[in-house]
This record gives structure tokens, sequence and C-alpha cells, in this order.
């Protein structure tokens, strides 16, 4: 057995799938008992949700249009690994969750990192959609990339989202351009906005517990919210061992709470370098420290 099939990593159709959409949608990702936890977390803490701003551009000044709603496209909370116990606990669970690791071995090497912070969207009826952006191939961007050599995928920022709700075909929510990761020519401004070539544009239904993984390359956005309930779902964005790419300062200290955390979740937060970067194993618990530089 060679070393690239010494860790876990996604079978050959998802391969596929992924390299042909820059998306890929997993059913059933998550158990009902952890959607139930997640959403009891979520509901035990409203007033840690952000109220809806003003309509976006697209509402703002362009009345009438595909995009337009009565108020901004989602609310956020924010700060759930931070939560009182045991309300934390479902979101830290899903930091270094064992079947999220063959992915994103796949798709950034081993020694990922979380990014950004973790984010849970909340839309109701009248959200307005949030314009379509993603870069492609157009230019080569060292944090939003796709690339493939000998076998090999690699993607700079990816975007994991969990669904605590079902979305329903014409409910609203994601949409993508499949295959616009791999896209060489810029998108037109009039597809971004939904109003010209609407049949690229694919919107994703999908039920509680599923899971969305697309490259942050993938042009995507959101379309307008009609469904009858609350759309929620909860984004963690991973980079490569080495990429920062949310804000321009970061702390090297890891706050005191992380102690709380096991060694494998401690490890995602960790700060991007390579050498020595400790490497979570596929039961998403054992950790090993290589003393030379890992792929």
């Amino acid at each position: 057995m060679n070393e690239r099939e010494q860790y876990p990593t996604m079978g050959e159709r998802e391969k596929y799938l992924f390299d042909l959409q820059g998306f890929l949608l997993v059913r059933n990702f998550l158990s009902t008992t952890e959607v139930k936890a997640l959403n009891e977390s979520l509901d035990a803490n409203l007033d840690k949700r952000g109220e809806y701003g003003e309509p976006n551009v697209i509402s703002g000044q362009w009345q009438g249009r595909p995009l337009e709603g009565r108020f901004s496209p989602f609310r956020h909370y924010s700060g759930m690994l931070t939560w009182e116990p045991p309300l934390c606990q479902p979101f830290r669970n899903l930091l270094a969750h064992p079947k999220l690791i063959p992915y994103l071995n796949t798709l950034m090497g081993r020694g990922w990192k979380l990014d950004h912070g973790v984010d849970v969207l909340s839309s109701t009826a009248g959200c307005e959609g949030l314009k379509l952006h993603g870069s492609g191939n157009t230019t080569f961007n060292g944090s939003r990339f796709y690339a493939y050599q000998n076998g090999t995928m690699r993607c700079g920022l990816i975007v994991c989202q969990y669904y605590l709700t079902d979305v329903s075909s014409g409910d609203g929510g994601l949409c993508v351009i499949p295959g616009s990761h791999k896209a060489n020519f810029s998108c037109p401004e009039d597809i971004l906005t939904l109003e010209a070539n609407e049949e690229v544009v694919y919107h994703i239904p999908l039920v509680a517990g599923d899971l969305v993984i697309f490259n942050e390359a993938t042009t995507h956005g959101t379309l307008p919210w009609r469904g009858k309930g609350e759309r929620r779902t909860v984004l963690y964005r991973y980079t490569p061992k080495y990429l920062h790419y949310a804000g321009g300062i970061y702390q090297t200290r890891l706050p005191e709470w992380v102690s709380e955390l096991t060694e494998a979740q401690q490890a995602v937060l960790e700060p991007p370098y390579i050498y020595n970067r400790p490497l979570i194993e596929a039961d998403g618990e054992t950790l090993v420290r290589p003393r030379r530089e890992q792929e």
C-alpha cells in the first residue's frame, strides 16, 4: 500500500462528481439525532440570532428582479463553539466529524484547518436572494482555486453546508452553476443576477441531515426563500493547512475554552503551518505528528 492509500479518501464516484460539478451532495450525512441536537441548541439561543438587515443592492436598486425579496438573504447565529455546555457540543462535534475526514483529505490533502467562524444561516419567507459569485478558473487565486494533477484534486477554500431543515424544489436557498469551478471565462453579470440563462443555475433540493460540499471557486448564490418554514443551514469552512483566508490578523495562542475540546478538534483550530502539523486519523480522534512535510 502506498502512502496515498494509507488514509481515508473519497470514493471514485464522489471524486468524479466533485470534479465534474465543483460541488458534492452527500445524502443523510448527519443522523436524525445529530440534527435534533443542533436544532435544539439553536432553539435555546434564539436571542443570539441576528436580525434581518436592509435588502442588498439587488433588491434595493432593482425591484421586481429575480433575486428581490422583502429583507436581506438571512439572519446569522454565531459563537456556537463557545456557547454554554451542553449546547455548544453538537457544533464542536462537527469540527472533525469522522465522516467528513475523507472528503477534506481528498480535496486539500492532510492537515486541513477550519477557516472563518462557524456560521448558521436562517431564512424565512420573504428573504431575498444572494447574487451569485465565484471566481472559476479565469485567474489563479491562491485562496480560491481548483487544480487537478496526476490523479489528485486540490482546492483552496471549501464550504461544508449542513442542512437542519428540508429544502424542496422551488423553495429557494443554495444554487450553483455546475462545473463553473473550471470556467475559463468570466460569468456575465446578468447570469449572476439570474436575469439571463437561468437554465444553467441549479437549485439543490435537500432534506435535513444532508451535506453540500462546494469549492468557493464554484459560482454559487442563494435564491429568494419561498419555503413555508424556516431554512437553517450550518456552514463550516476549511482551508489547506498553509492557508489563512478570513481576516487579516489571527491569534497563534488558542483561547482557554479550546482546552475543553478533543485533541483532534483542537488540531482543526490551529493556525496555518506545514511542518510537524498534527494529522487527524480516520476515527476523528487519533493524531499523528509526522517529522516531515506531508502532502
